[in-house]
């Protein structure tokens, strides 16, 4: 088991700051306005070849709004799963009646707690310091998360407080998934079924995921790393500071991703902006789930997968290699066939096809099919081989490759995929002249 660090405190104390120093990346969304910080975000991180996972929480607030109810919620959560709570003060603010609150259910639930105050730097630091004695504290550690001043006072508090524990992170396979798709579709509701714990907040309220939220599952040898993004809008509807950093956020958790799961409401269907999103994962030459959600309410027609299948494509034909699985996110259906396309469409991006079968195929494909022309010449295939693997990429030598027509290359790309089941991959294929056209 991999010891559970969580970072608790109120809005704007610098949660989010300390996280991305400890887990040494930009990964959770750093914005003065209070509350950024709507789901808990987790990674790990090592100290001393030990491995940990860290969550960085909302801002606990008394608040009544829903997003506040919902997180103050999760965070009592979390508090309770941690083996080790980073209890974050803000020595600019001074203490306040929610920093004892928070005190409180630390103590209730018996965790270990270590106090951290930030924002030494502050010029009235030493005066609004001497409030958090009232705590009933003495030991605090002194830190300024923005300025990387104390840190290792933290990691060395950690180290120590788990020195008598041997934790290693087993060395598996790890695969990266990201969930997108538009807002409110039910990605939140997906991962928390795959999960089956509330990491990402659940809200009929579009936009409420703006990081990305992080869940990483271990079956067998292998370890399945899922991103719920946020909701990708038009930029017109992007009216936040906050989520149009999220929007990029998710672009980038599809470039990172091996595989994508592609969420749409079957109540809404496919839209223009479902074909611009599947348009930039294409690009990307990303695998591709097409997860049709809330199969329960799809129209009668629809329900034949062969049927289905022609629909979506005929909205997404740039994507018609991808696998189409219809789920309900909110009562689990079909929710564990995911973990079986996973393991199917990542087989294949990390097979690797005999060069001579390649060659043999692609001499087969010509004899059987009307090749082009090009000034009198047919086009003939000198060479063929596999240059890549995870995403799949090949390299044709042929006689010429400018003009070669964009129907014949779709051909060729089709037969590929056909013969060496290479379904549900986007794959790449660059072709190569052998001599000046």
């Amino acid at each position: 088991m991999i010891p559970l660090i969580s970072i608790v405190g109120r809005p704007n104390v610098g949660k989010s700051t300390l996280f991305n120093r400890l887990v040494r990346k930009r990964k959770s969304i750093i914005f003065k306005e209070p509350g950024s910080t709507r789901d808990l975000l987790k990674d790990s991180f090592e100290i001393n070849n030990k491995s940990f996972v860290l969550v960085d929480s909302g801002g606990f607030d008394n608040n009544k709004k829903e997003f506040n109810s919902l997180i103050k919620e999760k965070i009592i959560e979390i508090i309770k799963k941690s083996n080790l709570v980073l209890f974050l003060l803000d020595g600019k603010a001074g203490l306040q009646k929610e920093d004892i609150e928070i005190l409180s259910i630390i103590r209730k639930y018996k965790k270990i707690f270590i106090p951290v105050v930030n924002k030494i730097d502050y010029k009235f630091f030493e005066d609004n310091f001497n409030e958090f004695y009232k705590l009933g504290i003495d030991n605090f550690i002194k830190i300024s998360a923005e300025h990387d001043r104390n840190i290792r006072s933290i990691t060395d508090s950690i180290s120590s407080f788990f020195e008598t524990t041997d934790i290693k992170i087993t060395q598996s396979e790890k695969i990266k998934i990201s969930i997108i798709g538009k807002p409110n579709v039910g990605k939140s509701t997906l991962l928390n079924k795959i999960g089956n714990s509330d990491i990402s907040i659940v809200s009929e309220i579009p936009g409420t995921t703006r990081d990305t939220v992080d869940l990483e599952i271990q079956r067998k040898d292998k370890i399945y790393h899922f991103n719920d993004t946020a909701g990708l809008r038009r930029k017109s509807k992007i009216n936040e500071k906050v989520e149009y950093y999220s929007t990029s956020r998710a672009i980038s958790s599809i470039e990172s991703s091996d595989i994508v799961i592609f969420l749409i409401d079957c109540q809404t269907g496919p839209t223009k902006q479902d074909a611009k999103i599947l348009n930039f994962a294409k690009k990307k030459n990303k695998a591709i789930i097409i997860a049709i959600n809330k199969s329960d309410l799809l129209p009668n027609e629809l329900r034949n997968a062969d049927n289905l299948k022609e629909k979506i494509f005929e909205y997404f034909p740039q994507i018609n290699y991808a696998k189409i699985l219809t789920i309900s996110a909110l009562n689990g259906k079909n929710v564990n066939k995911i973990f079986t396309l996973i393991d199917e469409i990542d087989e294949k991006l990390t097979k690797k096809i005999n060069v001579n079968k390649l060659n043999k195929f692609l001499k087969l494909v010509l004899e059987n099919f009307s090749v082009p022309v090009n000034k009198g010449r047919r086009f003939k295939i000198y060479y063929a081989s596999q240059t890549k693997v995870q995403p799949q990429e090949f390299i044709i030598f042929a006689n010429f490759a400018k003009n070669l027509p964009i129907s014949f290359r779709k051909y060729i790309e089709r037969s590929i995929r056909k013969e060496f089941k290479l379904d549900g991959i986007s794959f790449k294929i660059s072709y190569r002249t052998s001599r000046k056209e």
